[in-house]
């Protein structure tokens, strides 16, 4: 289910094949944790807008802007979002990501019909903000429909600088 709100906005009922992750870890905030550390006034009447967006008092917060900033220190983050349940956001760290996507809606099979790095670099800043993109494809289902692919770890320093070199030429 939160995985659902945290892709919609991304998405928009898309057909997600898969979306795994290495999880390293999962750091909790409670809403009114958020809304003190990004709004200036108190927030007595919090809300979630959606998977991603907090209302603070009339302020609307991105979690991810917040995890951004509380997770600077982390490498490995990778996303925000919000558990409406226990009221809190989520700030996520992972290693891995393999994220897997059918295009059967109009509106979404252009991220098919680019290039897969352009549509994978989409990706990944909501779903694997701080690792890098070692793979990227658009492939076929069995029923011909496209799926985009997309693979994102964290490479060690020295492939970094070697792949970052590779894109200059």
């Amino acid at each position: 289910m939160m995985l659902f709100l945290l892709l919609l906005p991304l998405i928009s009922l898309s057909s997600v094949v898969r979306d795994d992750v290495s999880t390293t870890e999962k750091n909790a905030f409670s809403f009114q944790t958020v809304c003190k550390k990004m709004v200036s006034h108190e927030s007595p009447l919090i809300e979630a807008v959606n998977g991603t967006e907090l209302d603070c008092m009339g302020k609307k917060i991105q979690v991810a802007a917040f995890c951004d900033k509380e997770m600077a220190h982390d490498p490995y983050y990778i996303r925000a979002y919000i558990n409406s349940a226990s009221k809190e956001v989520v700030c996520h760290s992972g290693k891995k990501v393999v994220f897997k996507y059918q295009c059967v809606r109009l509106k979404d099979r252009k991220l098919c019909d680019s290039k897969p790095d352009i549509s994978c670099a989409e990706i990944k800043e909501k779903l694997a903000k701080r690792l890098d993109l070692v793979h990227s494809s658009v492939t076929k289902n069995e029923k011909g429909i496209k799926e985009l692919n997309c693979y994102f770890e964290s490479l060690p320093l020295k492939e970094r600088s070697q792949n970052s070199k590779n894109s200059f030429k």
